[in-house]
């Protein structure tokens, strides 16, 4: 009897487990408990419940390096902290936005609120705490994004004791915004970047502060029209020609369609933007390619490179032509793109092979059973369908999920390039030309991961 109960038992379990979700009234987010609070921040806590109400939630930044819905720190460089607290009220008064910042300072008897007040957007997009420029103070810098989550916002704050408040010194909307060290002067700009909304078109901003606590004349310089929206920003030295000489850049990838970017590289220098590179009508090639393809510093030199599609060699310059796009990556030069590499960019598959120098113009790529196959062809002739003639294979690349597979590839002759997470990178170099063959030391070093 004990052994039917525990089988009858077991059979209820399994079955209750089988229900569907929709029969409860609770997300799965209701059950999830808040992170636990320190000591301090509990009393922090306590405090704005005074303050507000017992009616509220606390907001978290969603990225960053500060994720706490509580931000302590020497906001005016007194030796003692504030606390930054960042929370929804229950209250609903229309026209005011439910998500509120709250300063409190520490006193002997604990925590008080001194300054409360409405944020600038529907969440928290990241916090960060820096001097701005030259001058001396503590900027408190608070990212957001709007309702859609398409828009963004930035407000610049600075805590003064004996006014007790916080003080906004600037609010900026944008696309893309980084604190960074533009000039590598030792100090922090804050970069912006807005693609085109209409009316307003798309620009590019420096914020610098002063020594008196102003800041300087923004420098702006105008995006490409097409910029619907920027999708990435990389950093990077460029040579200037002068020998060894570089300047630091950013390489900004823009959204210009439904499915592609163009890229621009941007300088700052002597409190200037320049444009250093952008597309134009009279300049071959542009920068214009499928929106997967990512400038990146491919080759790890610390200048960023920029990927436009071809077709491989053998085929005509029309990509759709090729089976296969070959990616060539090009660098900027005196406001123009200089080729520096030529490769395969597997951009599901997260790698990029670069091709040797010696493959160029005589070796070409198709896809074969869930390979990449690399094969030697015959420059003098085509096919009947100006394809390449191909003779024999150079090298394997593939990407298997299943470990199993991987074991029995290699003991077929592939490598383990790389394991990440449950992808196997293998390859197998075939013995083809004594010209053209691949070493294994090669395969390896010209392989890139993406993650």
């Amino acid at each position: 009897m004990i052994r039917k109960a525990l089988i009858c038992s077991l059979v209820f379990s399994l079955m209750t487990l089988q229900l569907p979700s929709c029969g409860f009234t609770n997300p799965v987010e209701s059950l999830l408990s808040p992170p636990r609070l320190t000591a301090e921040q509990e009393q922090i806590y306590q405090a704005l419940q005074k303050a507000a109400g017992s009616q509220i939630s606390l907001k978290y930044p969603k990225s960053g390096e500060r994720l706490s819905a509580f931000i302590v720190e020497d906001l005016d460089d007194d030796g003692s902290d504030e606390a930054i607290v960042f929370y929804e009220s229950g209250r609903n008064i229309a026209d005011e936005n439910p998500l509120r910042i709250c300063l409190l300072d520490q006193t002997e008897d604990g925590w008080s609120d001194i300054w409360d007040d409405a944020a600038a957007g529907a969440e928290i997009d990241r916090v960060d705490i820096a001097k701005l420029g030259t001058n001396p103070r503590t900027n408190l810098i608070i990212s957001y994004s709007m309702v859609d989550g398409a828009e963004h916002a930035a407000e610049v704050f600075h805590y003064d004791h004996a006014d007790g408040s916080l003080t906004k010194n600037l609010s900026v909307q944008y696309s893309v915004m980084a604190l960074r060290d533009l000039n590598l002067d030792g100090s922090l700009e804050l970069f912006v970047a807005s693609a085109a909304k209409a009316p307003a078109p798309a620009m590019a901003t420096v914020y610098e502060l002063g020594e008196n606590g102003h800041y300087l004349p923004p420098s702006q310089i105008s995006l490409p029209d097409a910029f619907t929206d920027i999708s990435r920003l990389v950093y990077g030295a460029l040579p200037t020609g002068r020998g060894q000489e570089t300047i630091p850049a950013v390489y900004m990838d823009g959204i210009t369609g439904a499915t592609t970017v163009q890229t621009v590289v941007i300088s700052y220098r002597e409190n200037s933007l320049w444009l250093e590179y952008a597309d134009s009508a009279d300049r071959f090639p542009n920068s214009a390619r499928p929106g997967g393809c990512q400038t990146m510093d491919v080759d790890n030199d610390g200048e960023a490179e920029i990927p436009i599609n071809t077709a491989f060699y053998g085929y005509s310059n029309a990509p759709e032509r090729s089976p296969l796009n070959m990616t060539n990556w090009y660098v900027c030069r005196n406001g123009l793109l200089m080729q520096k590499y030529s490769s395969y960019y597997a951009v599901q598959e997260g790698y990029v092979f670069r091709l040797p120098k010696r493959w160029e113009h005589c070796v070409t790529a198709v896809p074969e059973n869930e390979e990449i196959v690399f094969y030697a062809f015959d420059t003098e002739k085509s096919g009947e369908t100006d394809e390449p003639v191909l003779l024999e294979p150079l090298l394997r690349l593939t990407v298997v999920t299943d470990p199993i597979a991987a074991d029995a590839m290699q003991s077929e002759g592939y490598i383990l390039l790389r394991q990440q997470s449950s992808r196997y990178y293998l390859g197998r170099t075939e013995s083809g030309s004594r010209a053209l063959s691949l070493a294994e030391s090669e395969l390896v070093t010209a392989m890139r991961y993406l993650s």
